[in-house]
């Protein structure tokens, strides 16, 4: 006989966060496939239906709004009593969940991680890497607690705070004869790849371009910055990354072309769900992010 297990309420509040099942599954680190079939499972156990299609995704029916708002208490009270019992027995292995935007997630905390980690081996930790869309939508599921971004969030559901200033730099092959400096209006004379749409780089660029009235269309699209820096040095190709991306390969494979009276500084941003108590472990990181130097 089919239950309601912890699992299968945590895919279908995941499903309904998203309003996607691959997103969900990519969340949970599952195959589509599998959710579909605890969804379906939820939904033959009930007796109801508790998604519909739209234009926009998946959505709930009004049975699955109803559904929804009593597993979401359910989920929050069995998140608290795990950290409840985490909390009295140290012996325990403790959980670290992190959803991180693609830059912060690949190239600054392989930095920074490993020293927080220092004397504690008890934590296991799981990273997600994703774009910042994906990340927020993970805090608002609890598929982890802490989501770290390169794009600054505007919503009252999160808790947001300041954690680090990063700089984007435009970046060509040390190979090229394109000067070490140009005017903005020169930008469009070159070719360019961006990272796509959503990721928190772009919006960044694009931004502070079209505040100096400059817009690019980019020629090439790529989701990876190791890829990004890796065809640029081997190209006649530009594109805006961050410096930590390419911190190890300037001056050798790559340059930095500055652009006259303009710069690319953005903070990133730590996000947490408003009105929930981090598990302890989880306000150990957070503190540890605001004392970083």
């Amino acid at each position: 006989m089919e239950v309601l297990d912890y699992h299968k309420l945590k895919i279908f509040k995941t499903v309904a966060d998203t309003k996607s099942f691959s997103k969900a599954a990519e969340l949970l680190f599952l195959s589509q496939p599998t959710v579909t079939l605890q969804i379906k499972k939820i939904e033959n156990y009930l007796g109801i239906t508790l998604f519909r299609r739209d234009k926009k995704g998946v959505i709930l029916t009004k049975e699955g709004e109803i559904f929804y708002k009593y597993i979401s208490k359910i989920l929050e009270d069995y998140d608290l009593l795990e950290e409840g019992l985490s909390d009295l027995k140290e012996n325990l292995q403790r959980s670290l969940r992190i959803g991180a935007s693609t830059t912060i997630g690949d190239f600054l905390l392989p930095d920074i991680l490993p020293e927080f980690l220092k004397g504690k081996t008890d934590i296991k930790v799981s990273l997600f890497v994703g774009n910042s869309k994906e990340i927020e939508e993970g805090i608002l599921s609890k598929t982890f607690y802490i989501g770290l971004l390169e794009d600054e969030v505007h919503s009252n559901k999160y808790e947001i705070i300041e954690f680090f200033n990063d700089e984007i730099i435009l970046i060509a092959s040390q190979n090229t004869d394109i000067p070490d400096e140009i005017d903005i209006k020169d930008l469009k004379k070159y070719k360019f790849i961006f990272r796509e749409t959503g990721s928190g780089t772009r919006n960044i660029v694009e931004k502070t371009l079209e505040k100096k009235g400059i817009k690019i269309k980019p020629d090439m699209e790529i989701s990876s910055s190791k890829a990004i820096a890796r065809f640029v040095s081997n190209s006649e190709y530009l594109s805006f990354v961050s410096k930590l991306v390419v911190k190890n390969l300037l001056g050798t494979h790559l340059k930095e072309v500055k652009i006259n009276g303009v710069e690319f500084t953005r903070k990133f941003y730590c996000i947490t769900q408003k009105n929930i108590r981090l598990p302890k472990i989880d306000r150990e990181f957070v503190s540890y992010l605001l004392n970083l130097k």
